[in-house]
């Protein structure tokens, strides 16, 4: 399995003297007893092959250069466990930073544990801790993590890399019928896997599945595909899928259940079959074969 990741460079700049109020970008101070620094993220940009095949990488872009990422929150937690930093960016609210991706901090001596998090969404991802990330106010989103040990021994100027890998599995729910008037929403439930993270292993916190429902943006007549994310346990793991078409007024219209769906980390299920032409949820057959780097799944 290929494996997609972002670096961090954590670049100390020399101590100046500022002689004017004229704001200078990423110059930094070194205080007694202190580390000033500023964190510069970097990415591999991902595309997706008619959305069905492995993420690949592309050419080495900064995170700014990669839509995919709407948010980025760096954190530094202390041995105790305690947190000693944490700033986010929000891609779309330009007052949370200077340069997307560009962080300036400064951190007392001691170890710390560094949590990097690139994610799609533009709500925060919430940190319990260096060893817990949830999405609690919206649905799981593409994901990148890294986690490492920093010891700050004195003021000197650190240079710190990481690499931050993609984490989270991807299913696509395609129709092979067109969407009917009336019906616009695609419900799935995973059995297994969740909603939240820990950074240090990339696996989810809890193993109680979770619920993801789309509006879809198909028109009437044409095929839908629907796309959920969520953690799973384990870097590879097998659980029941059901699918839901939903009407307008929140009622199902069909139903398909979906027995021991392969899904894996920073890999792409694809689940196949009629969602608008049978409401009758009837017989359906399961291929768990790789195809490529792409699993299919037929209902």
């Amino acid at each position: 399995m290929k494996i997609f990741v972002m670096k961090i460079a954590t670049i100390m700049a020399l101590v100046l003297l500022i002689t004017s109020c004229k704001k200078e970008e990423n110059v930094v101070v070194t205080t007694a007893g202190k580390a000033e620094v500023v964190v510069k993220m970097s990415s591999f940009s991902a595309s997706m092959d008619d959305c069905d095949s492995v993420w690949t990488s592309g050419t080495k872009d900064a995170v700014a250069a990669y839509s995919g990422v709407k948010a980025v929150t760096l954190a530094f937690f202390k041995a105790d466990g305690t947190q000693q930093y944490s700033s986010t960016q929000l891609r779309a609210d330009a007052s949370t930073y200077s340069t997307f991706g560009e962080f300036s901090l400064s951190l007392p001596l001691g170890s710390y544990t560094m949590v990097a998090l690139g994610y799609g969404s533009e709500q925060p991802i919430t940190l319990g801790g260096a060893t817990e990330a949830v999405f609690t106010a919206d649905r799981v989103r593409e994901t990148f993590v890294a986690t490492q040990a920093v010891n700050v021994t004195s003021t000197n100027p650190l240079t710190l890399n990481a690499e931050l890998s993609r984490v989270v599995s991807k299913a696509l729910v395609r129709s092979t019928d067109t969407r009917i008037s009336g019906v616009d929403s695609v419900r799935v439930t995973f059995a297994a896997g969740g909603k939240g993270v820990n950074p240090q292993t990339g696996l989810a916190t809890s193993n109680n599945g979770l619920v993801n429902c789309v509006v879809t943006t198909s028109a009437v007549g044409a095929v839908s595909n629907t796309v959920s994310y969520l953690f799973l346990a384990s870097n590879l793991d097998t659980m029941n899928v059901t699918v839901e078409a939903l009407r307008t007024d929140g009622s199902v219209y069909s139903t398909r259940t979906v027995s021991d769906v392969p899904l894996q980390r920073n890999r792409v299920t694809v689940l196949r079959g009629p969602l608008y032409s049978n409401a009758s949820g009837a017989g359906f057959t399961v291929s768990t074969g790789w195809i490529g780097d792409t699993t299919f799944v037929d209902f």
